[in-house]
C-alpha cells in the first residue's frame, strides 16, 4: 500500500513540473507582438481570449486561443503595473503601482440598439 501512495505522489509531482508556453518566447524578451518584457498579470474574457499585462512594454495584449502573437489593446504610460481585471462591461482595470492609480480601458466592442 505504501508503494502505491508513493507512486501516486510521484505522478503528482512529475505532472506539475511540465508546462507549455502559450504566449511569448521562452528566454527572449522584446517589444514585438509575439514577445513580452516582464509580463506581470493575465486574465481571460468570456470568449476565451487571454489578456497579458506586459509591464516592460507598458501595454496589454490580447491573445487568441492558440495564437502565435498578440494584439495590443491598451497602451499607456505605466510604472510597475502589477494586476488587472476585466469587468462585466468589458473594461479592463489595471493597478499601476508606482503611479499610485487604477486605470481603465474599454477593450471590447459593444452593440447598442437605437430605438
Amino acid at each position: 500500500m505504501f508503494i502505491k501512495q508513493l507512486i501516486d505522489l510521484i505522478d503528482i509531482f512529475v505532472g506539475s513540473l511540465s508546462g507549455t508556453t502559450v504566449a511569448g518566447v521562452t528566454g527572449t524578451s522584446g517589444s514585438y507582438s509575439y514577445l513580452f518584457t516582464s509580463p506581470t498579470a493575465i486574465t481571460f474574457d468570456p470568449y476565451g481570449y487571454m489578456y497579458v499585462l506586459d509591464a516592460g512594454n507598458a501595454r496589454v495584449q490580447r491573445w487568441l486561443p492558440g495564437g502565435s502573437y498578440g494584439i495590443t489593446v491598451a497602451a499607456s504610460a505605466m510604472n510597475s503595473p502589477n494586476g488587472m481585471q476585466i469587468d462585466r462591461l468589458g473594461n479592463i482595470a489595471i493597478a499601476d503601482t508606482s503611479y499610485h492609480r487604477i486605470i481603465s480601458f474599454g477593450i471590447t466592442c459593444r452593440k447598442y440598439f437605437l430605438y
